[in-house]
């Protein structure tokens, strides 16, 4: 005899849909707080991100601007921060016939040495001015700074007045890279006068230095960062091919050398990402 076979009750194919319904909105039920929560923290991070975007254009403003024509003079700078915010700072102020160009880096990166430039860029606008003894200002912005420890980081700077109608220029070195200088017939020399690095030494000395930029002559200021600049084997930039690429700048403007001496950086990097901040300042005599 033929086997019979078993129809499944209509009354089961109904439980089984709504089962599967109940385990559907169950699973919906479940999730809806999670999902919740993913929004809200999409959009915490959307908050924070704008956060940061405005905080690196107050940083951008308190620098004053990315270029100044003064007299026979040129001065370009820029800051390219490697996470969000910056801990390098460069500064530029004209008043009259004169310019105040600083350059600096607060050990660290990030949120931390950001926070710092505010509260750097403050004792700056109190101590810096055009007749003010760059050795002098120096000095005072370290007092504060020791006076801090050892809450505050350890800053180098460099701090430089510049007569725009002489190219008379007075400056202070306070641990930072030496500028380097670069005369119109190719000679180099490095302004390095000055003393330690701000908030290590309390009650440091610190001396001024002095160099008169002739026509034709060119100075560039930077921060490790350029140099740290590393290829895909881990090779670093240096400071050989920094002297090379700036070489072959002399005869630019102050800001189209400062982009080509970044642009030498980067293609050297070929692509990696930056592993510190990076500061460059460029001042040029024309005539």
């Amino acid at each position: 005899m033929p086997r019979s076979r078993v129809k499944p009750r209509e009354g089961s194919r109904f439980r089984n849909r709504d089962i599967a319904k109940a385990t559907d909105a169950a699973m919906v039920a479940v999730n809806v707080p999670l999902l919740e929560e993913m929004d809200s923290l999409a959009r915490e991070r959307l908050d924070l991100h704008a956060q940061l975007f405005e905080a690196a254009q107050i940083q951008r403003k308190l620098s004053g601007p990315r270029s100044v024509q003064c007299g026979c003079m040129e001065f370009a700078s820029e800051v390219f921060a490697a996470r969000y915010l910056s801990g390098d700072f460069a500064v530029l102020s004209q008043n009259g016939s004169k310019v105040v160009a600083i350059l600096g880096d607060i050990a660290g990166k990030g949120f931390a040495a950001a926070m710092w430039f505010t509260n750097l860029a403050g004792l700056l606008q109190s101590y810096a001015h055009p007749d003010s003894d760059p050795a002098e200002v120096v000095k005072e912005i370290n007092r504060h700074l020791c006076y801090l420890r050892p809450a505050a980081p350890f800053v180098t700077a460099l701090l430089a007045q510049i007569d725009c109608d002489s190219g008379e220029t007075t400056y202070c070195n306070a641990g930072h890279f030496p500028p380097i200088l670069v005369r119109a017939d190719g000679q180099t020399e490095l302004l390095e006068v000055g003393g330690p690095l701000l908030g290590a030494v309390e009650g440091a000395i610190y001396q001024s230095g002095h160099a008169i930029l002739e026509p034709g002559d060119m100075v560039l200021a930077y921060s490790d960062g350029v140099l740290e600049c590393r290829n895909e084997s881990g090779e670093e930039f240096g400071s050989v091919r920094l002297l090379t690429a700036l070489e072959q700048v002399q005869q630019l403007t102050a800001r189209n050398a400062l982009v080509t001496l970044l642009a030498a950086a980067q293609d050297f990097a070929n692509g990696r990402p930056l592993s510190d901040d990076i500061s460059l300042t460029v001042i040029r005599r024309n005539h």
